[in-house]
């Protein structure tokens, strides 16, 4: 079923896209998932070098990325995304390394809603650490030639889901950030667009025994009515949608991943600031 007030895209012939062939890019999140998967897509849509950032390894597929593509350059940097000055230290690595970072895609994140900090600090966290990590390097105003930065957030960051409240508060606080530095005063100033992307529910390894991560056990059988009930997409479905996004390359833009389409969202203001008039 579609998203409400939202509509799948259309291709405009006469729009350029965005070309990966030669781009230098950084994939939070890669070593498994939906990361993973987008490390894959721009490998294989041309991108000259792909750094990966992760906590967790993957040693098997890193080989098999590798033998896949031998003329390309793959980097693989094991540090966890919560960590602030490791995340800053890793960025200045790869910009030594690559030279220059056209593409930035924060995938990272993990679902546990009884480890409320742990949550808060990879999901919403590691967001904000690995992007204005990427900003001093990117932007035209230090250097830069500008870029891309899509952050990976959900569709319970849209509409709250009940069951997974801690999750969907992360979720929702990627959105706002994300839409913040897309103001038209940033981009004038650095040329680099912020994206965010919200899939719906997706099969990876993340919510693997759910209930066991809930804080209200007692929603347990709910939560398992809830989870049969989605029509459910795969890591590869969406990482093409991502890259689908990436091509579209626009600033501010916030978009619904829902099978394997891609939806744009029209995000309308709810406050203006100014008062009613009595």
């Amino acid at each position: 079923m579609k998203p409400q007030g939202i509509h799948p895209t259309t291709t405009n012939i006469s729009q350029p896209k965005m070309s990966f062939r030669g781009k230098n890019a950084v994939v939070t999140g890669g070593a498994g998932g939906i990361g993973l998967q987008v490390s894959k897509q721009l490998l294989a849509a041309g991108a000259a070098k792909v750094a990966i950032i992760d906590l967790q390894d993957n040693l098997e597929e890193f080989v098999k990325l590798r033998a896949a593509h031998p003329t390309q350059s793959v980097m693989i940097v094991k540090m966890d995304v919560a960590n602030k000055k490791g995340v800053e230290a890793t960025y200045e690595e790869i910009a030594k390394t690559f030279g220059n970072i056209d593409i930035v895609v924060n995938v990272a994140g993990i679902f546990n809603d009884k480890d409320v900090q742990r949550t808060l600090l990879v999901n919403l966290g590691g967001i904000i650490n690995s992007t204005l990590s990427a900003l001093p390097y990117m932007g035209k105003d230090n250097g830069g030639k500008g870029g891309i930065v899509v952050n990976m957030s959900s569709v319970v960051g849209l509409d709250p889901m009940f069951i997974i409240p801690v999750y969907g508060a992360t979720k929702a606080g990627i959105i706002n950030f994300t839409r913040c530095l897309a103001n038209e005063k940033y981009y004038q100033r650095s040329g680099i667009k912020f994206v965010t992307v919200c899939p719906g529910a997706t099969m990876t390894d993340m919510f693997t025994n759910f209930t066991e991560k809930i804080i209200f056990p007692e929603t347990s059988d709910e939560t398992y009515r809830i989870l049969d009930r989605l029509n459910k997409q795969s890591a590869a479905d969406v990482s093409r949608c991502i890259l689908n996004v990436l091509e579209k390359d626009k600033n501010g833009a916030v978009y619904v991943i829902e099978g394997k389409r891609v939806f744009p969202l029209e995000m309308k203001p709810q406050w203006t600031g100014k008062e009613q008039a009595l």
